[in-house]
């Protein structure tokens, strides 16, 4: 018999990146890095799929994510798509919309306006609801001269044919 040898025996004896040249291993880690990208996309895409299907009894999130549907704007084929894609190309094209709403949306002066809008809001219910008292009571003056204007018409188309039984009668 031959003498046994041990498993190592066929084995390389450097590591198989040895072999490699820093080229080869920089195209190789490239090449790797592409795969996981497309896999992530792919897996990002899925879930986003996933997350629409999920979702789509929620009407108001068309308006909010882009190409999720969208709001039509007016009728007929000519009618343009209103989402969130097309509110981004609109701030693109007018920068100064997106400034303003930059404004609007930070938070000292979201803490400004929502701070002013509290008394503005209780003062304005108040006024509104003395407005409408107001017109309430206009409209009940109204029916009431409205009926006495009514009962006196009828009284003085009355009193003729009263005037006249009462000459009968003798009175």
């Amino acid at each position: 018999m031959s003498p046994s040898r041990p498993d190592t025996a066929f084995r390389n004896k450097r590591h198989p990146s040895k072999d490699l040249s820093a080229p080869h291993l920089r195209a190789l880690r490239k090449e790797l890095l592409l795969v996981r990208a497309d896999v992530e996309r792919v897996e990002l895409a899925r879930a986003s799929f996933e997350l629409r299907q999920a979702v789509t009894h929620f009407s108001w999130l068309r308006f909010v994510i882009p190409g999720f549907g969208g709001v039509r704007v007016g009728k007929g084929p000519k009618a343009s798509v209103l989402n969130a894609g097309t509110i981004g190309a609109l701030l693109k094209q007018y920068p100064f919309i997106s400034s303003i709403a930059s404004l609007l949306l930070a938070k000292p002066l979201r803490a400004r306006i929502v701070a002013s809008a509290k008394p503005a809001l209780k003062w304005g219910s108040l006024a509104l609801g003395a407005w409408e008292a107001f017109r309430i009571w206009q409209q009940m003056k109204n029916e009431s001269a409205a009926a006495r204007a009514a009962a006196a018409a009828s009284a003085t188309a009355q009193s003729p044919a009263a005037q006249d039984d009462s000459l009968r009668s003798g009175y």
